[in-house]
């Protein structure tokens, strides 16, 4: 893990699946929300409690989390004060992904309204900087999933 100061952001961003179970993680929730890492074995989830514990200690200003994974609106977890969370779906939902999205398509529209300036609607800013707010919220009226909380 890097070294972290004050004034330092962080931006997580996660595309791949997401799963549902109970979880001994650090939380009170009946039903937890895990990333299902590439090794896709029960024993290798990162459930959500366990994600918030990653980052906890960061020494940093600002974290934002843009998760892009089925049932993703149930990491309200990792919510906290200095913190944004960009899920792609509720948390019962799915996030869907096929040929045109690569990586899923809450990732796809966001990366595009990022890093192609398309979701830059704020004509006041000095350049065409792409805030926060506008990156999660691009995707919502063309995703299939109708639902990035």
């Amino acid at each position: 893990m890097c070294e972290q100061k004050a004034g330092d952001e962080v931006i997580f961003f996660y595309s791949g699946d997401g799963a549902r179970g109970k979880a001994n993680d650090g939380d009170d929730e009946i039903i937890d929300e895990a990333l299902v890492p590439w090794e896709c074995t029960s024993a290798n989830l990162i459930w959500d409690g366990q994600l918030k514990s990653m980052f906890n200690n960061f020494e940093t200003d600002r974290i934002i989390f843009m998760l892009c994974s089925c049932y993703s609106g149930g990491m309200t977890d990792l919510k906290a004060s200095g913190r944004i969370v960009a899920m792609a779906c509720s948390q019962s939902g799915l996030s869907y992904e096929g040929d045109t999205w690569q990586n899923g398509q809450f990732a796809y529209y966001a990366d595009e309204g990022i890093l192609q300036a398309r979701a830059d609607r704020y004509d006041n800013l000095p350049c065409s900087d792409v805030i926060m707010e506008e990156a999660s919220t691009t995707p919502k009226p063309t995703a299939h999933s109708k639902n990035p909380q």
